[in-house]
């Protein structure tokens, strides 16, 4: 808590009509005040923020603490000047037995009193002005003690004195500042002045080295500012109010005849620059201030002061000191020079006239409105005002008198007459034989005032004539003698002046041309005054044009040529009796011709350009002119010939109606010619694989400047040569037609004929002669854009062993790429194959295609146990069974013997070790000197069957599958079979659902693709929702066949899905595995998946869910499920099968343990992933119990192929009593490979007598499955 607060908040209550001069601000810092001193605030300076600012900073906090201090039971110290006060209680009533301690020093006995202040309890004690200093405030009643803290002695400032004896208001002034306690802090004390800390005061007076005073450097200003102290953190309470020097008044320059007249106050201390602090009142009016500095002001009067003969008061206030000056403002006006006229204006200068209040009087009638009253220019100082009068026309000479409230200038008035109409001064077109001219103006006056003549005449060539018609003071007629030329003048009279003289001309006939336009080689002059055209010579550069010219007095035209040697120049009309003129004419070329007109694209040419007026050197100036070509606004290179002839050359391009002309000087252009670059022509058509050659002529050497149209598609070209266009064409083309457009012309349209290209085929063709090949190529469309007319195309196919009898092969179009064809000739080794392709009766081979048959291909291998020799049935396609020899690795398998679907079956003695690598083992065929070799071959394993099959069933020990017996179901047999369920339902999402009893569904899709590496990192996922199926196929009723893609990447994903309706075994890859009925089985073949490395392997990742609970009416049955590997087990130990359980219902899932990679036979490696695995973050819900199968595949270059199968049944009810009165009647499962993967759906048939004992479990069994983990 900060001391001194509530003494303080009194202080300052008391002391709110001192600080009148405080700053605006103050209101902010001092919020305790606010309501009672608001209207004594109101003139405070804004100087004051820094420093009480500061000082309540120091002060805010005990402000809040006020209110709760004696609950505090805490002491608050408040300093009065010299009076420390120490508000609190538990002070006791003895003085004499408190004894405080501050710092080193001691205070009690009757320097300590207890008393209160406000009904408070207060201990105060006195300090002394100088030698206490700030320290610890320690407090002692005798019964306790407490100790305060630290304490800050507040300073205090009771004295200034000048040095200089003055405060300056234009320079800084020394200030010795005095005051209390300033070395409280041991380190002196900080000067403020109006709240800014004054940088340049030094201790000046001491006492026994303590400080006491600091002389300061003040600022320069006016009106009052505010001192105060600042010791350590602490800030004087009361500010010490000072004053600046007040101004003084020495003399003022007084000038009165305007409202803008500006008064001069000359003096010292007044305010610089800024006027806000200064106020000018002349007899209680208020001055407005135009300028101020430290010694002068000038100020402009207001209209209300009129003219007296008593002293003016001046009042001047500055920063809140006033000064009074008398002065008299008031002297007569006088005549300053002689009175002049000018242009109808009566001109008078007055010294001092205080027009204002000044009327002006002539012939009795007040003329001041007539008047103006300006500052004489160079004569402001003397005070010289010009006054404009315009008086009006019925206004005569007389006597007139300046007259103010106090005194009266008589002079007199003598108006000369002036002629305002003609307002040129001049009188043109008089007839030689003299007419009547009418004078417009004013002070046409016979008599002045007094009606004294004044002698009114009009003198015409310096002789006076009274013969005028005056009808008015403003208007008279007078008619001009006969006379000549245009030397004439007159001007009128009176006995006091002349008016200005106005020239007068006789008319004489002029020739005016107004303008030439050249037009072509002619020319059109216009003007007036033109004469009979056979009474007129026309001359243009000295060569007389008359002959070729026609017209009327205002257009004659000279043309359509001008003779011979005419150039720019001087034109010249000349015609007796008229006065002749003259015209520059600067000609403009014409071109007359080019040649030659048409150009080629690729080579420069030169053109010449024939016309006239190509004027190399000006004729007029004789400078050179700037003769230049232009083509299309661009200038080229050109060479002058002569006056009528210039070459240039035309550089190659492309286009026609190209612009050519003149400029002479970038300022004048010729008229436009045109030319125009040859047309493409088109003279040939080439073509070599999927490049063509255009060959002709005119095409642009740029390739951006030749558009090639084929069928009227626009193909990009390049230049090959001068006369060669070359481009590609797409694959599906077709014969047509082609033009070439150039620029803005265009080629004639030549017929094409496309020679077809073969370039692949699917696959080799079988040596039995069993194959359907496509062939892949280019230009195979079988219709002509142009005719529209089928276009037959064969293959010929020719053996190498017989190439004299070509083979036509059976095909059928598809596409303009590609035929389907049969190859039905039983062959080896290799053959050519070619199409042929006839348009117009004109036919076309393509390229001679060497196609190899296929060599014998190793699909798959029944196995055998090692060193256990017997019978292996091989499924082998392309072969002939004819000498016929099988290898396992490098064993002979002996006695082949042809078996029906494609498969050898041979003794093999089982004496090759297996693989350390763990790959498969190569079976070689040999047919017909074809080799065909593939890793399909493994040995068998004896695995375990689940449970020993229950004794129901029999177990194959080579799979580890029970084949049951015929009424029971399961992986290990344990289950009765129960009627099946209805086929499976898909839906548009690629889910396959099959709804029972109670809504229990199993469903199984693909949801994942995930690429890891050799650390099982994830390195790329794709989610099988952003696929898009391109193909869904339904075969038949029960295969289905699925083919999507993703946008952004290249994997294809193809799905075989098989629907067994009775049980069956199946043979894949060399794997038999057993198909439950009412079962799906699907194939699923990934191709172009981009792996990042030959290290990682993908993952094909199925999603098997079903409901996370099942109410029986009895019990909560949780959903959960088992495999014959843990799950989470490594990635070698397979999972060959997994069942997944919900209430009655389970799902089975078989897996072959091999698949093919690359087409190779690899073993399979299946997995169930851990529930922490990231994929599960997206794929539960919480009513549903999910399980991730991953299936993890090798590297591979161009596909995978997998073979899970699935199926479902329903195991009977466990519930006993009432749960069990109704037996279940349990169908079988079903299951589909959906569009976006596998689904199984197992649903319960039948009616479940439940039994609902506390409806409770619902609400609790909500909250587990909010909670709910997969196991």
């Amino acid at each position: 808590m900060s001391d001194g607060n509530l003494h303080n908040n009194n202080n300052n209550n008391n002391n709110n009509n001192n600080n009148n001069n405080n700053n605006n601000n103050n209101n902010n810092n001092n919020n305790n005040n606010n309501n009672n001193n608001n209207n004594n605030n109101n003139n405070n300076n804004n100087n004051n923020n820094n420093n009480n600012n500061n000082n309540n900073n120091n002060n805010n906090n005990n402000n809040n603490n006020n209110i709760n201090k004696y609950l505090q039971q805490q002491i608050i110290v408040d300093q009065e000047n010299l009076k420390v006060i120490l508000y609190g209680s538990g002070f006791g009533s003895d003085s004499n037995a408190i004894v405080i301690q501050l710092g080193d020093i001691t205070y009690q006995g009757p320097n300590v009193t207890i008393g209160l202040i406000d009904n408070y309890p207060v201990v105060t004690f006195n300090i002394t002005r100088w030698e206490v200093y700030n320290g610890i405030l320690k407090i002692s009643t005798g019964v306790e003690n407490y100790t305060y803290g630290e304490y800050e002695i507040i300073p205090r400032v009771i004295s200034t004195s000048l040095p200089s004896g003055s405060t300056y208001t234009e320079n800084p002034s020394p200030l010795l500042v005095g005051g209390e306690n300033f070395d409280a802090s041991k380190a002196g004390a900080e000067i403020f002045y109006n709240g800014n800390l004054l940088t340049n005061c030094n201790a000046s007076e001491f006492k026994s080295s303590i400080p006491v005073s600091y002389l300061c450097q003040i600022p320069s200003g006016v009106g009052s500012f505010i001192l105060s102290a600042k010791v350590a953190s602490k800030y004087s309470k009361y500010n010490f109010t000072k004053w600046y020097d007040p101004p003084y008044i020495t003399d003022i320059d007084l000038v009165f005849y305007r409202s803008d007249s500006l008064v001069t106050i000359r003096g010292n201390n007044f305010e610089p620059g800024s006027i806000d602090k200064t106020n000018i009142t002349i007899d209680g009016v208020l001055a407005e201030i135009v300028s101020s500095n430290f010694s002068t002001i000038i100020i402009k009067h207001d209209n209300s002061i009129k003219p007296k003969y008593a002293n003016f008061a001046f009042f001047l206030t500055v920063g809140g000191q006033t000064r009074l000056y008398s002065t008299s403002l008031y002297r007569f006006p006088s005549l300053y020079k002689p009175s002049i006229e000018k242009d109808g204006l009566y001109e008078m200068f007055l010294y001092y006239p205080n027009w204002n209040y000044m009327d002006f009087v002539l012939n009795g009638i007040s003329v001041k409105n007539s008047c103006q009253l300006n500052p004489f220019p160079g004569f402001e100082i003397e005070k010289v005002a010009m006054l404009i009068c315009d008086f009006p026309p019925s206004i005569k000479s007389g006597s007139a008198y300046f007259t103010d409230t106090i005194s009266r200038l008589v002079t007199e008035i003598l108006l000369s007459p002036y002629i305002s109409e003609p307002s040129n001064q001049q009188i043109n077109d008089i007839p030689w034989e003299g007419g009547e001219v009418s004078l417009h103006g004013k002070h046409f006056d016979t008599t002045r005032f007094d009606g004294s003549s004044n002698n009114l005449v009009v003198n015409y060539n310096g002789k006076n004539y009274t013969n005028y018609n005056l009808i008015n003071s403003t208007f008279m007629t007078f008619h001009i003698p006969a006379g000549v030329g245009n030397n004439n003048y007159l001007y009128i009279s009176s006995n006091i002046n002349s008016s200005q003289i106005i020239k007068v001309s006789f008319f004489s006939p002029q020739i005016t041309i107004d303008s030439i336009i050249q037009n072509d080689q002619s020319l059109v002059i216009k003007g007036s005054n033109f004469n009979i055209i056979s009474k007129m010579t026309i001359k243009l550069s000295n060569i007389d044009i008359s002959s070729s010219c026609s017209g009327d007095s205002t257009d004659i035209t000279c043309g359509p040529t001008l003779p011979i040697g005419v150039t720019s120049g001087e034109l010249t009309m000349e015609s007796s009796g008229y006065t002749s003129t003259s015209f520059t004419v600067y000609l403009t070329p014409v071109i007359t011709s080019i040649y030659p007109k048409s150009f080629d694209t690729v080579q420069s040419e030169t053109l010449t350009i024939t016309g006239v007026y190509f004027e190399s050197i000006d004729p007029i100036s004789q400078k050179s002119n700037n003769l230049q070509v232009l083509v299309d606004n661009s200038l080229i290179s050109s060479n002058y010939i002569n006056s009528t002839s210039i070459t240039t050359t035309i550089l190659p391009g492309i286009g026609s109606n190209h612009q050519i002309k003149i400029s002479v000087n970038q300022i004048k252009f010729s008229n436009m010619e045109t030319f125009t670059y040859y047309p493409p022509t088109i003279s040939d058509f080439t073509q070599s694989g999927n490049q063509f050659n255009i060959i002709g002529n005119y095409f642009g050497i740029n390739s951006e400047d030749n558009i090639v149209y084929y069928n009227n598609i626009l193909i990009d070209s390049q230049v090959i040569s001068t006369n060669t266009l070359q481009f590609t064409l797409l694959d599906n083309y077709s014969n047509g037609e082609l033009y070439i457009q150039v620029g803005d012309q265009k080629s004639t349209n030549i017929s094409t004929f496309l020679t077809p290209i073969i370039t692949s085929i699917s696959k080799k063709p079988y040596v039995d002669g069993s194959s359907i090949i496509t062939i892949n190529g280019k230009y195979f469309s079988n219709l002509n854009y142009k005719t529209q007319q089928s276009i037959p195309t064969i293959f010929e196919f020719t053996l190498d062993n017989d190439p004299s009898n070509p083979i036509l092969l059976s095909c059928n179009y598809l596409d303009p790429i590609s035929y389907s064809c049969k190859f039905t000739t039983v062959g080896y080794g290799k053959a050519n194959l070619i199409a042929i392709k006839t348009d117009s009766s004109i036919s076309f081979k393509s390229n001679s295609f060497i196609v190899s048959y296929q060599e014998p291909k190793i699909i798959q291998s029944t196995s055998l146990f090692y060193q256990v020799p017997g019978l292996i049935n091989i499924t082998v396609e392309s072969y002939s069974p004819n000498n016929l020899q099988i290898f396992v690795s490098d064993s002979e398998c002996t006695n082949p013997i042809v078996l029906l679907n494609k498969q050898i079956q041979c003794n093999y003695k089982a004496d090759v070790p297996p693989n350390p690598n763990g790959k498969s083992l190569n079976i070689t065929v040999i047919s017909n000197q074809m080799v065909g070799i593939n890793e399909v071959f493994y040995y068998n394993k004896r695995y375990e069957c689940p449970n020993n099959c229950s004794n129901h069933g029999i177990c194959n020990f080579i799979n580890g599958q029970c084949q049951c017996s015929k009424d029971w179901q399961s992986i290990d047999c344990s289950q009765e079979k129960q009627l099946p369920l209805p086929e499976p339902i898909i839906n548009d999402n690629g889910e396959t659902i099959l709804s029972g009893n109670n809504n229990i569904n199993f469903t199984v899709s693909i949801t994942y693709l995930r690429e890891i590496d050799f650390n099982d990192q994830t390195v790329k996922v794709l989610s099988l929702k952003d696929i898009k199926w391109n193909n869904r196929t339904q075969i038949g009723n029960n295969e289905s066949y699925f083919n999507g893609t993703f946008e952004n990447d290249p994997v294809q994903v193809e799905l075989g899905v098989t629907y067994y309706k009775d049980e069956e075994s199946i043979d894949f890859a060399g794997d038999t595995i057993l198909i439950p009925s009412n079962s799906m089985k699907y194939i699923i073949l990934i191709s172009n998946w981009n792996f990042s490395s030959s290290t990682n392997n993908l993952q094909v990742i199925y999603n098997s869910q079903t409901t996370a609970y099942y109410d029986d009416g009895c019990n909560i049955i949780w959903a959960n499920s088992s495999s014959d590997v843990n799950q989470g087990s490594k990635v070698s130990e397979s999972v060959t099968w997994f069942q997944l359980v919900s209430g009655n219902s389970a799902m089975d899932a078989k897996f072959s343990r091999r698949m093919f990679v690359d087409e190779r036979v690899r073993m399979a490696s299946v997995s169930i992933l851990n529930s922490n695995d990231p994929l599960y973050g997206l794929t539960n819900q919480s009513d549903s119990y999910n399980k991730l199968i991953a299936i993890t595949t090798p590297y591979f270059k161009s596909n995978v192929k997998l073979d899970p199968s699935f199926s479902s049944l329903i195991q009977p009810s466990t519930s006993t009593s009432e749960c069990n009165k109704n037996k279940w009647k349990v169908p079988v499962i079903a299951v589909l490979c959906s569009v976006g993967g596998a689904a199984i759906i197992a649903t319960i048939a039948g009616v479940i007598y439940k039994t609902r004992k506390n409806d409770k479990l619902k609400s609790k069994l909500v909250l587990k499955l909010k909670n709910l983990n997969n196991d």
